[in-house]
């Protein structure tokens, strides 16, 4: 299934207006290309017909991977933890085996594709991420401003995380054994097994990591 609007964009060197095509929503079925253009950074590229301006256009987007059982809803800056329908749960109940997962930037939007492509379970990436995190920021003694999950090798025992460190944003890899993503994981099965299969899209991200890490570490 997918979803195409078309709107009226107004260039922001030019202000010519030009009906655009937008795609809403998509599946990896119809769609076989699109992942590679959402990490090729082109996904969301605009360009004016009249002047040439290139230009990013951000808007909403459903990511349905079908093979894999698991949805993305990127909606840009969006704030809510969790969007629920009730209504579309109750109608499409099959929907209730499937992830659903809420992002708030393209990046944390080809992390979360990456995570759950990969087979992992993004609850625990998210909390073996926030632990490496203060590993790299005693490390390189620099803030961590922001991470993303980078690769799972089971052949070699490995997690690694892509780091960016002080004010200049710095790029750090860091990369350690997969012992902290199963014990992640363990955390995850005894704790919050059950949050992670409500109904809606949940945003499970740096913040969720940080407050589930009290959590665990209180009870």
């Amino acid at each position: 299934m997918s979803e195409k609007v078309n709107k009226m964009i107004a260039c922001p060197k030019c202000s010519e207006k030009s009906e655009t095509e937008l795609i809403c929503s998509m599946n990896n079925r119809s769609f076989p290309d699109m992942k590679e253009r959402i990490f090729g950074d082109k996904f969301f590229e605009w360009k004016c017909p009249k002047c040439g301006f290139h230009g990013e256009l951000q808007h909403p987007l459903l990511y349905n991977d079908i093979e894999n059982k698991f949805m993305v809803y990127y909606i840009p800056d969006v704030k809510r933890k969790v969007i629920a329908d009730e209504k579309l749960e109750k109608e499409f109940a099959e929907c209730r085996d499937i992830k659903k997962r809420l992002v708030s930037g393209v990046n944390e939007l080809k992390e979360k594709i990456a995570v759950l492509d990969a087979g992992a379970d993004d609850m625990a990436v998210e909390l073996a991420k926030y632990a490496v995190e203060r590993i790299v920021e005693k490390s390189a003694n620099r803030k961590v401003i922001s991470g993303y999950f980078l690769d799972m090798d089971k052949s070699e025992n490995t997690i690694s995380f892509h780091f960016y460190v002080g004010n200049e944003k710095r790029p750090y890899i860091q990369t350690t054994r997969l012992e902290v993503y199963n014990r992640s994981m363990k955390i995850v099965k005894d704790y919050f097994e059950d949050f992670g299969k409500q109904p809606g899209f949940i945003k499970i991200d740096r913040e969720w990591a940080k407050e589930a890490w009290k959590i665990y570490k209180n009870s």
